[in-house]
């Protein structure tokens, strides 16, 4: 008989040729990567140079130089930091409140209409919003401020859409009664019974927030006026010149702001994927 007609011998080819398909593509979604971290490297000519350098040769560190000695980079990093941090925490706090509202009242009030209504706002276009939010946030005399940058929608449709069905998913009506039995509030009960349950979920939601605030360039230029609270993206937005454009020193600023996601996502990946897969966004 051949040695491919047993099935655990298909099986074996197949799951390889899985194997092999799986790195290929890991391989092609790491090459804009390893593109931007080898561009951070070499002179203007070298990155646009035919055929292309996979290998800068030499390594060059003055893109690095410049971007430190003609940019406040160190400071957008710090308020990137600041922002990013603040933002992920409040949205955190105020969805994984939302959804424990929707899904431990089962017989509040007008319960499934808010929820909908909730839901509703997710079709409305966020440059909608924008010149409102703008006004208010002018209004209140927070323009270029932390402030302007952290609170406006921390309290987002999709969050409180997903911590609501991890809510229904990990955590069960029996435990929030036995721990209102013995006394404890209802704050409480959220935050010593519920939060602990809600790790993955949490986890889940905060790296899509981090990475989406951190990259926030429409935002930050709209609101932020002075250079010392420039953030990353807006850093890296006006290196370019009407003359000329450094993209030596573009690709050295965006390795920098590039490398802090890598690094959380890979800390945080258990984390990430247990969220994603245990159930946080069934119905």
């Amino acid at each position: 008989m051949d040695t491919f007609e047993h099935p655990a011998h298909w099986d074996l080819l197949k799951r390889g040729a899985l194997y092999v398909l799986l790195v290929a593509l890991a391989l092609l979604f790491m090459f804009p990567f390893y593109w931007l971290f080898i561009s951070a490297f070499k002179s203007k000519e070298a990155i646009f140079t035919l055929p292309p350098q996979f290998i800068p040769d030499p390594w060059r560190l003055s893109n690095f130089l410049e971007v430190f000695r003609e940019t406040t980079i160190v400071r957008a990093f710090a308020n990137t930091t600041v922002i990013a941090a603040g933002h992920c925490t409040l949205t955190l706090f105020l969805c994984s409140l939302g959804g424990y509202a929707f899904a431990a009242y089962p017989h509040a009030p007008g319960r499934d209409k808010l929820f909908a209504f909730v839901l509703a706002t997710m079709m409305i276009p966020g440059v909608v919003t924008l010149i409102p939010v703008f006004v208010v946030l002018c209004k209140l005399h927070v323009v270029n401020t932390y402030t302007a940058m952290i609170v406006p929608g921390a309290a987002n449709a999709f969050g409180i859409f997903w911590m609501r069905q991890a809510v229904q998913q990990n955590v069960y009506h029996d435990l929030l009664d036995a721990a209102r039995i013995d006394g404890c509030g209802e704050f409480g009960i959220y935050w010593r019974i519920v939060l602990p349950l809600l790790r993955p979920a949490l986890a889940a939601l905060g790296i899509l927030v981090l990475i989406n605030n951190w990259n926030n360039l429409m935002w930050a230029f709209i609101v932020l006026r002075t250079e010392d609270m420039y953030t990353l993206p807006l850093t890296i937005y006006l290196l370019q010149g009407e003359l000329r454009t450094p993209y030596g020193q573009i690709m050295a600023a965006s390795l920098i702001a590039t490398a802090p996601l890598i690094v959380a996502f890979l800390v945080f990946q258990r984390h990430f994927i247990a969220g994603i897969s245990s159930g946080a966004v069934k119905g």
